[in-house]
């Protein structure tokens, strides 16, 4: 237990139309073993029991703010919250998820014995459908990593660490100048790059500390939204592409697979799952040409054979590609 001398975490909780989750979000956070915290409830304009239950809880807990305002999105909220954050480090939580007991407290813990910048944990993924949000455990032997390594592995999707904010503790000095793109999806892809750029040390530990509940009807998973999803997805990674061709230039070779890798797999998925959206073609035609805009990038691995000719086939023709796939897949059945 950390007594009120330790340094301050301001906690930002973006709300809306939460109300079935978020005295479990709030209670999991005001009852952390750590103590010294600033929890500030932004209130997005939610239509629902939302802000009457926001109160209700400032009314328990001194520790925690309320922001009410018209609804302006998950970054907008997020921005206006660190404008009042006066914390040393800052965690954000969404309002529909929730955190073990101990979660700051480990984190808090590790950051300041290693002197680090940034401080992440493992986390679960809640839903029938999903599996636990876990990283590639070999990589955890080492457990301090410089910004270009953790970017250079994420780059290289090894999982090690990810865009998400809510799995983190950050010193508050390396976010002052980094806001998050509003009206936007997928706003933690750019954020996260350019706080990581920041750093100069991130320290990982490989506990289960954060829960998070996937729910169907969220903005960023609604079916609804799949063409809005995939041009925000698009312009959040193409801009992270600008930020490390400019800033780490060194991972130039990673950052255009990482692209790449985007744009190959959001075609297949329209072509397999949305073709009835995309009946001209015209999306998976302008998927095809950002990842032509650089020769594919080929990674000398004897197990990445594979996925190199599939690199190669796309660049030359996406209907090769498709074709060579089908064939392989009549293969198989007739195996089988």
């Amino acid at each position: 237990m950390y007594h009120i001398q330790s340094p301050l975490i301001s906690i930002i909780i973006p709300v809306y139309q939460v109300e079935k989750y978020l005295d479990k979000c709030v209670a999991s956070i005001i009852n952390q073993t750590y103590t010294n915290l600033e929890i500030i409830l932004v209130d997005d304009g939610s239509p629902d029991n939302c802000p009457t239950i926001c109160d209700a809880w400032k009314e328990r807990d001194s520790r925690i703010k309320v922001i009410h305002q018209e609804n302006g999105g998950l970054s907008h909220a997020r921005n206006e919250g660190l404008k009042i954050a006066t914390g040393e480090f800052i965690g954000f939580v969404d309002s529909d998820d929730w955190i073990e007991s101990n979660m700051y407290e480990l984190l808090l813990s590790v950051l300041l014995k290693t002197d680090a910048d940034i401080a992440v944990c493992n986390c679960y993924g809640n839903a029938k459908s999903s599996k636990n949000l876990q990283v590639n455990k070999q990589l955890l032997e080492q457990k301090q990593y410089s910004s270009e390594e953790i970017l250079e592995i994420h780059l290289k999707r090894e999982g090690l660490i990810h865009n998400y904010v809510w799995n983190k503790l950050f010193r508050k000095s390396i976010i002052s100048n980094i806001t998050f793109s509003e009206g936007k999806l997928y706003e933690d892809i750019l954020w996260t790059t350019r706080v990581i750029g920041n750093s100069k040390r991130i320290v990982y530990i490989n506990d289960y500390l954060y829960h998070y509940i996937y729910r169907s009807e969220s903005l960023s998973h609604n079916i609804k939204n799949v063409v809005k999803r995939l041009n925000d997805e698009l312009e959040m990674i193409e801009q992270r592409l600008e930020y490390l061709q400019e800033n780490f230039p060194e991972l130039n070779k990673w950052t255009i697979f990482n692209f790449q890798n985007f744009c190959l797999g959001k075609y297949l998925e329209f072509n397999q799952d949305y073709r009835d959206i995309d009946v001209d073609g015209k999306i998976r035609c302008t998927l095809h040409g950002h990842f032509n805009k650089y020769l594919p990038v080929i990674v000398f691995n004897v197990a990445n054979i594979k996925m190199n000719l599939t690199r190669i086939l796309f660049w030359i023709s996406p209907s090769v590609l498709l074709k060579s796939r089908k064939f392989i897949s009549v293969i198989k059945s007739k195996k089988s």
